[in-house]
């Protein structure tokens, strides 16, 4: 590396890419779990030091991900505490404005560590993995399920999609008039929605069940 003041030595951080700047967060210092945000420029390779943060900002953290989700946003989620407490708080970092903002609308009962993060087609975050325990003291809480957060609102035409999906019913007789290439990305979400209903219908003849049995 050219110069600039490189984060100190650490463990299970994350690190992002949105241009020709690459982001690192958090992570573990020997036995401290940090917070800080650095930035090399890959074509200097020169490091930025840490970079001041004005307002609120995520509690330190190491086994978490960061995900570019435009040309100049990242998305901060999860990740294990310095009280070993597992994480399922959200956050976007503005690079115009160099601040944080926690998404208050994600759901508090699904932490989750060493799991992985990619974007979506629609902006959305997608994910997959991990734990929601510290398996360092508790090998027990692998997760296999699929967490996607929404970090803009859709597109007109997804809504739309979204909407013909869960309808198709109604709408049997309308949907071949559509366009080909149209009418394929409804069959999609016609099949999704398809599957979704089956899978909530399982579930709940399932938690039927077992209230029947446990009276």
């Amino acid at each position: 590396f050219q110069g600039g003041d490189p984060p100190q030595p650490r463990a299970a951080h994350t690190c992002a890419v949105l241009g020709n700047k690459g982001y690192i967060f958090g992570g573990r210092v020997l036995q401290t779990r940090m917070n800080d945000l650095h930035c090399l420029n890959l074509d200097t390779w020169t490091w930025s030091g840490r970079i001041n943060i004005s307002g609120e900002k995520p509690r330190d953290r190491s086994w978490h991900t960061l995900t570019p989700i435009g040309d100049d946003r990242l998305f901060l989620f999860g990740g294990l505490s310095s009280d070993n407490v597992p994480l399922s708080d959200g956050w976007i970092h503005s690079i115009a404005t160099n601040g944080w903002k926690q998404l208050t609308h994600l759901p508090k009962s699904r932490p989750r560590l060493w799991h992985t993060a990619c974007l979506g087609q629609e902006g959305e975050v997608m994910v997959f993995g991990g734990s929601k325990d510290d398996l360092l003291f508790m090998d027990t809480g692998h997760c296999s399920d699929l967490l996607i957060f929404q970090t803009q609102p859709y597109s007109l035409l997804r809504l739309c999609l979204d909407c013909i999906g869960k309808n198709a019913a109604l709408l049997e007789n309308h949907i071949p008039c559509l366009p080909a290439k149209l009418l394929q990305e409804v069959l999609k979400k016609i099949t999704f929605w398809a599957a979704m209903t089956h899978r909530q219908e399982r579930k709940a003849e399932t938690e039927r069940q077992n209230q029947l049995h446990s009276t």
